[in-house]
């Protein structure tokens, strides 16, 4: 019988009933995705893996709409205001994911603006978006205990594992337990000693709390 790891894409996501504008810069790049969805985090990771290095996640924001006809009439707004500023989607986000019309350059301090305003307004702002991001991720963290073991009976002992570039389901698992590096979620008291010492053999992020 063929084993396989557990699914770890989408981690944080799930339907929250509610639809969002979203601003999403990029890290490394004078661009930014301006969109609306009802589950923003799934986007984050319909663009890239590692959403939390591919986008700036300080300056990134997302606004509450009431419903699904507010959100898409801001979109609408916000691209006609920001025209001159269309862009190609970047190289590397998946073709399936990219949205062709809602890539911007050069309009960080519009999107800015817009955030204010947003916010002057009274309508729910989450700002700066790693705030938000940590709070999807958390539940995530807090069952990995039980994510472990179903691990492990499915794919045989973490001593015995290959390191993480070699199988697809495995670097999807580091980037997903990097992600709680980067967003500082501490996890060593969610996982066995085995596995950290996997990760911290695989780890692609830097520390960010004391080892």
């Amino acid at each position: 019988m063929s084993r396989r790891i557990v699914h770890v894409d989408g981690v944080g996501t799930g339907p929250r009933g509610r639809s969002f504008l979203y601003a999403f810069p990029c890290a490394y790049e004078d661009l930014a995705k301006l969109g609306m969805s009802g589950d923003p985090m799934a986007r984050l990771q319909a663009f890239s893996r590692r959403y939390y290095e591919f986008f700036d996640l300080e300056q990134g924001w997302l606004v509450e709409a009431e419903t699904v006809r507010q959100a898409r009439a801001w979109e609408t707004h916000w691209k006609r205001v920001l025209q001159e500023h269309l862009a190609p989607a970047p190289l590397l986000v998946p073709v399936g994911a990219a949205g062709h019309t809602e890539w911007f350059r050069g309009a960080l301090p519009r999107l800015q603006e817009a955030r204010q305003a947003f916010a002057t307004a009274g309508f729910a702002v989450h700002w700066p978006l790693s705030a938000w991001v940590r709070e999807q991720v958390r539940p995530w963290r807090d069952e990995l205990d039980g994510l472990e073991r179903e691990v492990v009976m499915q794919w045989g002992g973490i001593e015995d594992w290959p390191p993480a570039a070699r199988m697809p389901p495995l670097a999807a698992l580091r980037d997903a337990l990097d992600a709680c590096v980067a967003l500082s979620l501490p996890f060593d008291a969610w996982v066995s000693p085995a596995l950290a010492a996997w990760f911290e053999r695989n780890r692609l992020t830097a520390a960010r709390w004391p080892a």
